[in-house]
Formats: C-alpha cells, sequence, structure tokens
C-alpha cells in the first residue's frame, strides 16, 4: 500500500471520528438542555475567559485561576442596588440551601462581582455579600478587566446619573460626569446568574426571574453531567 493511499485512510479516519465526536457531543448537549427547567446550557469548550486580576472582599488576589477546581455560581452585582442584586443573592443562598440538604457534595462556590468598584471597596462588598451567606466572595477591582469580564458574559450595564440638567445615562465605556460619585447613581444592569466549571470557563445561564428550587435542580443535572 503507498504512502499516499494510506495518508489518505488516516484522513478519512480522523475526519469520521471528528464528524461522529461532534455529533455525539452535540447529542449529548442537546440531552442535557432536555432536561433543564430555568437554565442554558451555553457552554463553547473553545471559549476562555480573558485574563484578570481582580482583588476579593478579604484583599487576596483573584484571577482566571481562582474559578477553576470547583464549580462557581458567579453574578454581577452592586451594593448600591435597590432592588434587583439584594434580590439575585438571596436567591442564590436559597439555591445552596436547597443544594446542601440534598446534594452537599454538589454545592458550587459563590462570587459576586461589583459593576461598580468606585464605590464597592473590598471592605464593602465583604459586608454586603456575607450578610445573605458567610461563604460568599465578593470581587472588586479595575474598572477596565471588570468590564472586559462583562463582555466576556455577554452581560450589559449602564450608569443612571442624575445631572444638573437631569437623569443622564453613561455607558459602561464612557468616563463619569464631574460630581457623580457625590450626587450618586444607580446602575441598570443585566441580572443573570452563571455557572461556571471547574475549568473556568462560562457552562450555563439562569435568566430571571430566578427560581431557586428548579435552578438547584438543574446544577445537579449539568453538574452531573459534566
Amino acid at each position: 500500500m503507498s504512502k499516499k493511499i494510506i495518508i489518505l485512510i488516516i484522513a478519512i479516519v480522523a475526519i469520521a471520528f471528528s464528524v461522529y465526536y461532534f455529533k455525539f457531543i452535540d447529542k449529548n448537549y442537546q440531552d442535557i438542555a432536555k432536561n433543564l427547567k430555568v437554565s442554558h446550557l451555553i457552554y463553547n469548550p473553545d471559549k476562555i475567559l480573558s485574563s484578570f486580576s481582580l482583588i476579593d472582599h478579604n484583599g487576596n488576589n483573584f484571577n482566571n485561576e481562582s474559578l477553576k477546581g470547583e464549580w462557581t455560581l458567579l453574578v454581577f452585582i452592586y451594593t448600591h442596588c435597590p432592588d434587583v442584586c439584594p434580590t439575585e443573592l438571596m436567591n442564590i443562598s436559597l439555591v445552596n440551601s436547597k443544594i446542601r440538604k440534598n446534594n452537599p457534595s454538589l454545592v458550587p462556590n459563590v462570587v459576586a462581582i461589583t459593576f461598580d468598584p468606585l464605590r464597592d471597596t473590598p471592605e464593602v462588598l465583604k459586608t454586603f455579600v456575607t450578610h445573605y451567606d458567610a461563604d460568599f466572595v465578593g470581587v472588586s477591582g479595575d474598572q477596565n478587566q471588570i468590564d472586559q469580564l462583562v463582555k466576556d458574559f455577554g452581560a450589559y450595564y449602564e450608569r443612571v446619573v442624575n445631572g444638573e440638567n437631569g437623569v443622564v445615562i453613561v455607558q459602561n465605556y464612557e468616563p463619569l460626569p464631574s460630581g457623580a460619585l457625590e450626587n450618586g447613581y444607580l446602575i441598570n444592569h443585566t441580572a443573570w446568574i452563571y455557572l461556571i466549571n471547574p475549568d473556568g470557563q462560562i457552562y450555563a445561564g439562569f435568566p430571571t426571574p430566578h427560581k431557586p428550587n428548579d435552578m438547584a435542580e438543574d446544577i445537579k443535572i449539568l453538574i452531573d453531567s459534566y
């Protein structure tokens, strides 16, 4: 058998295996998705989070490696939020309580990254997030790196600033107007909760409204099938 024929056979076998493999993976993911109640499987094995180096509420470095090795629920928040963020954190607390009761080995870590590091220092975040659960971790740091993570997750936010001429909407890439910190501002933002796999990649997302019991069941399915 000539060398060219051998190479051709190897190539055909490799292509056939690849087609079978990816069809199997796709089918596997489709089967998982069919059993999910309130979450969306958004895993892309080729998508890696941008490199980041932030700081957690205990003053420790928090980076890509901090999301590896265990399952994590990640949410973007800000501490001046009047309603959505407290509700999100309360729901996550209920989710973990449900999992802790029925499947204690599957309880994920919880990380809350602030949209608003100008006001949400590590100390401020610690008081805020641990009010809902002592094991929750708040993360602050460089605004540009946080904004890149917001983009990686497909999240969004904008600041609502009370200016001299009325309310001004400031996009996340725009600087705050003069006096905004003193006068205060709110943040309009998306409110998804994300499940990160032990490889530090986005695996699934939970849109609003959040239903803790159903979320807990979905998390078990997602972890068991990984």
